[in-house]
């Protein structure tokens, strides 16, 4: 079972903000301007909504994980839900965000819930900011001791692009649909990468407290000579859209 709560300490003290490129190019979209009202879609421990809050933005975060959104950076309301049973009104908000985890969503009635609960001509913007794991680089080296100890995850090798929300989005009546994405260089150090990884749903969010000891310790050791800061390839992909009308 994963379990993301069980790594919420991780969650908050390693996985890293979202690039600042990515809030200017959100920007050019009309997505996290000042007073908007947002709702931060399986927030986790509010990394996005923090930087939405920055940038004068009303947000209020939801999660499933209690634990994730106790150690929430952002300051705005915190509500423990999922995105297929949205607790809000019809029409209520002026953008609906979603980074890092679309993927974990029911793909039906996710999209649904966002568009009943946007207000019309209300923007979405699904998010990732995902590692590339490069040929004979750090991240493919880890991912490769991932599959030893899980061989059955499915999120290995990402090219950090979800196509499938595009379809999803058009399927459930939104309009205006755009993507982008850029490639960034992230610094680590050999502890952060370590508590990064810890966060994959293949390791703290998974894996007993014994098979997370005997996996840290293999990890550690691979890493042990590799010069600091270690420089993590990163792909920011971004998909965004409209819900039919206007909001005047």
């Amino acid at each position: 079972m994963i379990d993301f709560g069980r790594t919420s300490l991780d969650y908050a003290r390693y996985r890293i903000p979202f690039s600042l490129r990515l809030f200017e190019r959100l920007q050019q979209s009309k997505i996290g301007c000042a007073g908007q009202h947002v709702l931060d879609l399986g927030a986790g421990t509010g990394l996005l909504g923090a930087g939405l809050k920055d940038r004068g933005c009303v947000v209020t975060s939801i999660d499933p994980s209690i634990e994730l959104l106790g150690r929430s950076e952002s300051s705005g309301s915190r509500v423990a839900g999922c995105a297929e049973i949205l607790p809000f009104e019809n029409d209520c908000f002026d953008v609906i965000a979603a980074a890092q985890c679309w993927h974990w969503f029911d793909r039906h009635a996710a999209p649904r819930e966002i568009h009943r609960v946007l207000k019309p001509g209300g923007s979405v913007a699904v998010i990732y900011q995902t590692y590339i794991p490069l040929p004979d680089g750090i991240a493919e080296r880890t991912e490769k001791l991932i599959l030893r100890h899980h061989p059955g995850w499915r999120h290995a090798n990402s090219t950090g692009i979800n196509g499938q929300v595009l379809r999803d989005l058009q399927i459930n009546r939104f309009i205006d649909i755009e993507s982008f994405s850029f490639d960034i260089e992230a610094p680590f150090s050999r502890e952060a990468w370590q508590g990064y990884i810890r966060t994959t749903s293949a390791v703290g969010a998974s894996m007993t407290p014994e098979q997370l000891l005997l996996f840290d310790h293999e990890h550690a050791e691979f890493l042990k000579d590799e010069p600091e800061p270690m420089r993590i390839p990163h792909r920011i992909f971004a998909a965004v859209a409209r819900k039919p009308g206007s909001s005047v």
